[in-house]
């Protein structure tokens, strides 16, 4: 959709794309209405997310390449499914259509209509019932030097009794102008399957992300989700665990990085659903500079859960005392049935303490710094399967201290 700012496209010029394109007639209906929407809302009021930079109706959407999936080949002869999800609207429909959308509401505030509205590529995972995929599966959301927009969206489906490890990655060159990712992620974990999943943010300069994502678990189902943000101007993700069947758990780790002028925010939630559920999620903040960080998570026990056991943590560390951490958990009972539930928030500066006695035995206090810093990001950084990308965030996260 080159040439036409937001502002200027239509409607009309929305349908006509997609029918040129041969997408079957929901969808060009559901990006109709997801482009109303968009038209005639107003940006969400989010108190602590700065849009102020963005003119998001003077962008002009770019044609972006194809995400770049990395897998074993030989998957497709057990029936797993991986692709780019436009070749898997001719392939599987059906399934597409049955859960684009069913996770992360498309018309829920301004930016989550256009995300619905101008996606273009993606990919869809699906794993059969009592299918193990053994080797990690990888897709790569790459933003070009010049490119302004990119919409991609990563569907996963899981049947019983399979289980599946997915690495989505997000990054691009630093850019010179302004520039917006929309991704959504949504993924469906079915009775007894097994999930982990590691969602790496480490966009160049002045990238805008604003994103939403969401794992639904189906009875006795379980997920292990990392969640890493490194890169970008502004950060606006809104995630979700929704543990719907009983039985159902969720293992969550986190890791935000911001510094220079950065502002990231993440806003995790658990949801509980099922009986007998359990979830734990851990993040972990450092800010450096000027950097802002929020994290807005929240626990929310829904009425018909029963035999809840859940916990919401968030530690912040400061490198500068001009960084800037707001940590807000919260925790919503609506049942009087709950095992266990709390939540905790922990902010302070690096242990002078703690420095002292490692430089006391020979090591350099920018060392003592760094081998803090790594130390505390462990959970999440040793959860990715893949030594690259470890590596990658690794390196990235030692320039940042």
């Amino acid at each position: 959709m080159t040439n036409l700012t937001l502002k200027e496209l239509t409607a009309d010029t929305i349908v006509e794309r997609s029918r040129a394109a041969g997408e079957p007639g929901w969808l060009t209906e559901r990006r109709r209405d997801a482009w109303t929407l968009f038209a005639q809302s107003g940006p969400p009021q989010w108190r602590r997310t700065d849009l102020s930079g963005l003119a998001a109706e003077e962008l002009a959407p770019t044609t972006t390449p194809a995400a770049e999936l990395i897998g074993a080949p030989e998957l497709s002869a057990q029936g797993v499914v991986f692709k780019p999800l436009r070749e898997a609207l001719a392939s599987h429909e059906e399934l597409v259509k049955q859960h684009l959308d069913a996770a992360v509401a498309p018309l829920e505030h301004k930016f989550s209509a256009l995300r619905a509205a101008l996606w273009q590529d993606g990919v869809l995972v699906f794993v059969p019932k009592n299918v193990a995929v053994e080797t990690p599966l990888r897709v790569r959301y790459t933003l070009p030097a010049g490119a302004r927009t990119t919409f991609p969206r990563t569907l996963v489906v899981t049947e019983a009794n399979s289980s599946l490890t997915l690495i989505e990655e997000f990054t691009s060159p630093d850019q010179e102008a302004t520039a917006l990712a929309g991704p959504v992620t949504e993924i469906f974990a079915g009775p007894g399957s097994s999930v982990r999943f590691i969602s790496a943010q480490h966009w160049g300069a002045n990238v805008y992300h604003i994103g939403g994502q969401k794992l639904v678990l189906d009875r006795d189902a379980s997920a292990e989700w990392t969640s890493i943000a490194l890169g970008g101007k502004v950060q606006h993700i809104e995630a979700e665990a929704t543990l719907k069947g009983d039985g159902s758990r969720v293992l969550w780790h986190g890791a935000t990085f911001a510094n220079d002028s950065q502002l990231l925010l993440t806003a995790p939630w658990l949801r509980h659903i099922g009986h007998s559920a359990e979830s734990f999620m851990e993040f972990k903040t450092v800010v450096n500079d000027t950097g802002y960080s929020v994290f807005d998570g929240m626990i929310k026990i829904e009425r018909e859960s029963t035999a809840t056991s859940t916990r919401l943590e968030e530690h912040a560390l400061h490198l500068s005392p001009k960084a800037r951490n707001d940590s807000i958990p919260g925790l919503k009972i609506d049942t009087n049935s709950v095992l266990k539930g709390g939540h905790a928030s922990t902010s302070g500066d690096v242990d002078e303490e703690q420095l002292f006695y490692m430089q006391a035995r020979g090591i350099s206090k920018a060392e003592a710094k760094r081998m803090i810093v790594m130390g505390f990001f462990s959970p999440a950084l040793d959860s990715i399967p893949v030594q690259e990308l470890r590596e990658e965030l690794e390196a990235i996260i030692e320039g940042k201290i």
